[in-house]
């Protein structure tokens, strides 16, 4: 029944597209709101549609939410994705970012701020839009997915366009929210968010190989410690 439905959205998109030619061409031809109710199952549906020259043009996502297929967009590559087999997935805007002002304008209370923020903006499962790319620099220039681009998005978020700093095997008390911890074990290397600390552990916002957000992980002062690798990237001024 979806991939009847997929058929069913699909098809009105090539129709506009086929006709897309020949509108452009013709300067005369104007958009107008469609007066046609849409059904989907026999139950009336809410498109925001125009017509053509004859033809009902419908955004392509509303089509996917009403039917639940996937779609996505890649900004880098201006390109839409249509994923049969996946369902509909609201898209998130993300937040607009600001570069802070002058230095001394950034605290620990502004930065768990703007990481509530983001919390509230991409919840637990939330992709984050990746690839990110960040022109402020920093460790991960060439990755800029996964655990390395959400980290990163979140260092932005807070500190704009501040210089990075870089410390091997960091005191427990020079970590502050905000900033960046990167470890390698015997199994992986990974880096996360620290959102808030205690003399114990750090409570942390990281992702994985899906792209999507997680809050809540606890990473424990002793294990950290005990890594082969145990870097600490922060952009508090000195």
């Amino acid at each position: 029944m979806r991939n009847k439905y997929l058929q069913f959205g699909l098809g009105m998109i090539v129709g506009g597209l086929l006709c897309g030619t020949t509108a452009a061409a013709a300067d005369y031809l104007q958009a107008r709101p469609s007066t046609q109710t849409f059904y989907l199952s026999g139950q009336p549906v809410q498109f925001e549609a125009y017509a053509i020259h004859g033809n009902n043009f419908v955004k392509l996502r509303d089509i996917g939410q009403a039917v639940d297929f996937g779609v996505t967009y890649d900004g880098t590559t201006n390109s839409v994705y249509i994923d049969p087999s996946a369902h509909y997935e609201q898209e998130v805007t993300p937040p607009a970012q600001t570069t802070p002002a002058p230095s001394a304008a950034v605290t620990e209370e502004s930065v768990q701020a703007v990481l509530a923020q983001l919390k509230e903006t991409y919840p637990s499962g939330t992709l984050y839009g990746a690839p990110y790319i960040s022109s402020s620099g920093g460790p991960y220039r060439v990755s800029e997915v996964y655990c390395a681009g959400w980290a990163v998005k979140c260092s932005d978020a807070a500190f704009g366009s501040l210089p990075w700093r870089k410390i091997e095997r960091p005191d427990w008390n020079q970590i502050r929210p905000g900033d960046l911890v990167e470890y390698t074990s015997d199994e992986t290397n990974h880096v996360v968010v620290v959102v808030r600390k205690t003399d114990e552990c750090i409570f942390v916002t990281e992702s994985g190989l899906n792209n999507k957000t997680r809050w809540g992980g606890q990473y424990f002062r002793w294990w950290l410690e005990e890594q082969p690798e145990y870097i600490l990237f922060t952009r508090y001024p000195q």
